[in-house]
């Protein structure tokens, strides 16, 4: 299967997963405060449902950020290097993100497993599994490094110019 079509699919795949798990989010909110404003009677488990949905739509949206390119960075300098520069810089960013995603997910694991070893839940009555919300740590980082990978491909073996510039191909063969 070509490589486009298979990060089609996952990026799909993410934004499914995360539109569903934040659409969800957000009916057990306004749940919430229909209960809470109309009925006196606010759900103790909406609350932290809500906020593990969350958790888990920020972990599983972050590796799309880091394939587009669009995470939060300092780039104030990095606009003012030379073409070369940015490509090398872009390399070793990479591979220091990708070091310390390994470590995350390393102990992000570590985490789940005290967790379900101990069988802790939540203080509420729900009495949520909090292994699953510490779940999203490690699948999510573990996601990200995929992201990693592949943009460490693209610098390293599919490098264009477009790719540290901003602009699209037609935009650079028309400044030459």
């Amino acid at each position: 299967m070509e490589s486009s079509k298979i990060l089609r699919i996952w990026d799909t795949a993410e934004k499914y997963l995360v539109g569903a798990l934040a659409t969800l989010a957000m009916l057990v909110a306004f749940y919430q405060v229909v209960m809470r404003y109309l009925f006196n009677n606010a759900p103790e488990w909406a609350e932290e449902t809500v906020l593990y949905l969350i958790i888990w739509c920020v972990f599983i949206i972050s590796s799309k950020l880091v394939r587009d390119d669009e995470h939060i960075g300092a780039d104030f300098l990095y606009k003012m290097l030379p073409v070369k520069a940015k490509r090398v810089m872009c390399v070793i960013t990479s591979v220091l993100a990708l070091v310390f995603c390994v470590i995350v997910v390393y102990y992000g694991w570590q985490i789940v497993d005290t967790s379900l070893v101990m069988n802790q839940r939540s203080t509420t009555r729900l009495r949520f599994p909090l292994w699953i919300s510490y779940l999203a740590i490690p699948s999510g980082t573990a996601l990200i490094i995929m992201s990693y990978l592949h943009r460490l491909y693209r610098f390293l073996f599919r490098f264009d110019e477009s790719m540290v510039t901003g602009q699209t191909e037609e935009q650079l063969k028309q400044k030459a």
